[in-house]
């Protein structure tokens, strides 16, 4: 689970008008999670322990002329067990640092261009999910069911996107390239709009996506997913040239409560379908809770679907206590068949 923190170490150096700004944050989990025997969040059926370590450094600066620049990036180590090549549950105790989530960009009035490990186009105008205060193990949004990151990370996981906002309107294009020249690059634009009516917000997004892929996977969405990816009934879950068209729509009625849904059309080499999502969540003093649903209905395949449910309470001071929860049905694929679920119940610590 990531959040966007609060920096409390800043040191600021200054050359004319021109200001460069480092800042630091951490963040920390420690918990408990656990599954069903065929889950594939790594535990195999098994309770254990999960901890999960970041520091987050934020490099900002400005040019004479107004020219805003910068680059950030999360020092991360992560104490948990992941699945092996054949499906095995491995541990990676103290495994060591590793750099994550890394982005640069450049931004003045032609608009901002941002490179790294960032939102594809359909990623940034796409909302897949409200009202959402996340787990430890990130169950609610690791289910079969699930869909969010619409094609990115399928290559190299380094994407360049250009937005452009305009009052309520915003416009965003990205490209993925294919690094080892077997497929082909993946490109992607999104449309996003925010009103006001009538005392409550609206969110609307419009967005394509292309990619191409031999079957494993549709990129960096969930486990189960991937999984099945490689093992359904029938054949490949998708396959050759793929293109994504996808819309949303999210509602704060400004008392609590958030709604959202999502719409994806699927179309492939192998076969055609589109997903469903739908969302909720509701906040009240230092209690969140968030509640998703998705389904995949494809040609030639039972529905895939699942859901999640996540709740947390703001202890103040950065700390919260998170429980979460999901569910999943898988009755195409040899791997995961039939249902499973996953939970988890920890803290986590903002600095």
């Amino acid at each position: 689970m990531k959040q966007i923190l609060l920096a409390t170490t800043a040191l600021v150096m200054t050359a004319g008008v021109a200001a460069a700004e480092i800042s630091f944050s951490g963040y920390a989990e420690m918990g408990i999670e656990g599954g069903g025997d065929d889950a594939f969040n790594g535990t195999g059926g098994t309770t254990q322990f999960s901890t999960d370590f970041d520091l987050i450094v934020t490099m900002t600066s400005e040019t004479d002329t107004g020219l805003a620049f910068g680059t950030s990036f999360a020092i991360s180590t992560n104490d948990r067990d992941e699945r092996s090549a054949t499906g095995e549950p491995e541990h990676w105790s103290n495994a060591g640092l590793n750099l994550d989530n890394e982005a640069a960009f450049i931004s003045g009035a032609f608009g901002t261009l941002t490179m790294g490990e960032i939102d594809g186009a359909m990623d940034w105008a796409m909302t897949e999910n409200v009202g959402n205060p996340g787990s430890i193990a990130d169950d609610e949004t690791t289910h079969a069911g699930y869909f969010g990151a619409y094609g990115d990370g399928k290559y190299d996981n380094q994407i360049a996107r250009y937005e452009y906002s305009f009052g309520d309107f915003g416009v965003a294009v990205s490209a993925e390239l294919d690094d080892t020249d077997t497929n082909g690059d993946g490109y992607a634009v999104g449309l996003k709009y925010k009103a006001d009516l009538g005392g409550f917000g609206m969110g609307f997004g419009l967005a394509y996506q292309s990619l191409e892929t031999t079957g494993t996977g549709l990129g960096s969405q969930s486990s189960a997913l991937n999984e099945l990816a490689n093992d359904v009934d029938g054949g490949e879950f998708v396959s050759g040239d793929v293109e994504l068209v996808g819309a949303s729509v999210n509602a704060d009625f400004n008392n609590g409560l958030v709604a959202g849904l999502a719409y994806t059309d699927i179309s492939s080499d192998t076969r055609d379908g589109s997903h469903l999502g739908v969302s909720a969540g509701f906040t009240t003093g230092a209690f969140e809770i968030g509640a998703n649903y998705g389904v995949f209905d494809m040609d030639g395949l039972d529905k895939i679907k699942g859901y999640g449910v996540a709740a947390a309470y703001d202890l103040g001071g950065g700390l919260k206590v998170h429980a979460g929860y999901g569910d999943s049905d898988l009755s195409n694929g040899a791997a995961g068949d039939g249902d499973f679920d996953t939970y988890s119940v920890g803290v986590s610590m903002s600095f």
